[in-house]
């Protein structure tokens, strides 16, 4: 038994002074692929409206995107707010929050998103011009975003689509990057 022992002792520090332990990731990939997406980098905020329900409700946005873990994710945070009524506190109708990273080996992003009513989800975030886009199933249909973001502005136009074919806008942001 005593053998037995050391041979898993022995065995341990082999592999903790091993290879494959010496080529463990960097994050210099992430970190590179990530900087291709610095142009979300800030807070941002603006004007939005988005459908709930049958209203359509029109908010102040805000979005803030960090960098965290030296460069390999983002958080986001977004907070739509409406005026309350008769002086009161706003009321937030929209409260979100989303990391984003490179994934080397696929070479996609992934955006892992939740919102305050505990529902939560991961989508591929895809760069396009000028912008990222990312969708996801709903019940009855598919909901993507397109935001396009430069020169201090976020615009960003969510649709939903029953049949992937035919696209109804249900919300947009519009929102200036803040020094």
């Amino acid at each position: 038994m005593r053998a037995v022992i050391a041979l898993a002792v022995a065995g341990t520090f082999t592999l903790a002074g091993s290879p494959a332990r010496a080529q463990m990731p960097d994050g210099s990939a992430s970190r590179a692929a990530m900087q291709k997406l610095d142009f979300m980098v800030g807070r941002w905020k603006g004007e939005a409206w988005m459908i709930r329900g049958t209203e359509r409700v029109q908010t102040t946005m805000t979005e803030v995107v960090e960098r965290k873990l030296g460069g390999v994710t983002f958080l986001v945070e977004g907070l739509g707010a409406i005026p309350g009524e008769g002086g009161t506190s706003p009321r937030v109708v929209h409260n979100a929050l989303a990391v984003i990273a490179f994934d080397p080996q696929t070479g996609g992003y992934i955006l892992r998103s939740y919102i305050a009513s505990g529902q939560w989800g991961d989508f591929a975030l895809t760069p396009v011009d000028g912008g990222v886009s990312w969708s996801r199933e709903v019940p009855g249909g598919r909901i993507r975003n397109t935001a396009k973001i430069g020169n201090g502005e976020w615009h960003e136009i969510g649709e939903f689509s029953r049949d992937g074919t035919t696209w109804m806008q249900i919300m947009e942001m519009k929102l200036r990057k803040e020094p």
